[in-house]
């Protein structure tokens, strides 16, 4: 129990507070600017291709997904993927974006403000993985690492201090710093995107308290990145206490 308060008072409360904020923010900015009319008389699909062509993207699809806020880019597939949330549409069938013979989905009136930030800044994305973002590249090269690191580092750590296997323990820590590492490294992905978002639906005519709007969804969206890469620091911080703890 000794062992245990100190994690509760360190990292567990902090980071439900953290994150909690984050997302907080982040829903109601979105509630907030999703009621407002972006003044683009597009649906969210039409929307996507639109500002994908110009950027010469012709070769990423677009594919609904269910959820809210699901939105995102599948660098892999070359996918840009629209939430029913954002496409006002509850459930949508797929369908190949490619083919200008299909119309594509519409979506319930015109696009609001938060709607045309959330795609322009999978757009981004989109244009980060054709221009070979350097951040971006590297984000993907450490996937492996954070993945074993979120899932296998932790039980590591604790089989290593509770058994009195140092070694282990700080084996696991370092994979838990490439855990850690892939946070911090997402937060320029991220950032990145959402200055190319802004751009793109400025040239579409967003002005005024439309882009002012677009640009406050977007920072609450970093928000939820910020908290994480600070949640991940502080568990990171505690579990090289506790090993540190442990060699005394």
């Amino acid at each position: 129990m000794g062992g245990f308060l100190p994690y509760i008072l360190l990292v567990m409360l902090p980071s439900i507070a953290i994150t909690a904020w984050a997302a907080w923010r982040v829903r109601s900015t979105y509630a907030r600017w999703s009621k407002v009319d972006s003044g683009i008389d597009l649906s969210a699909f039409d929307f996507a291709r639109r500002l994908l062509d110009r950027q010469g993207l012709t070769d990423v699809k677009i594919e609904p997904v269910p959820g809210q806020l699901t939105d995102h880019y599948d660098p892999r597939g070359k996918v840009l993927r629209v939430s029913s949330a954002v496409s006002g549409r509850p459930q949508l069938g797929s369908y190949d974006s490619t083919d200008r013979s299909i119309g594509f989905p519409q979506g319930s009136g015109t696009l609001s403000v938060a709607a045309a930030a959330v795609i322009a800044h999978e757009v981004g994305h989109a244009l980060q993985d054709r221009e070979r973002d350097p951040w971006m590249a590297a984000r993907q090269t450490i996937v492996p690492v954070a993945q074993l690191g979120s899932g296998l580092a932790p039980w590591l750590i604790i089989a290593g201090v509770w058994f009195s296997i140092l070694q282990l323990a700080w084996v696991g820590l370092i994979f838990f710093a490439g855990a850690v590492l892939f946070t911090f490294v997402t937060l320029p992905v991220e950032i990145g995107a959402s200055g190319k978002a802004l751009a793109f639906v400025s040239s579409l005519g967003l002005s005024g308290e439309r882009q002012v709007g677009a640009r406050d969804v977007l920072k609450a969206a970093a928000w939820t990145y910020v908290a994480a890469a600070l949640t991940a620091l502080l568990t990171f911080l505690y579990y090289l206490m506790l090993i540190l703890g442990r060699r005394d």
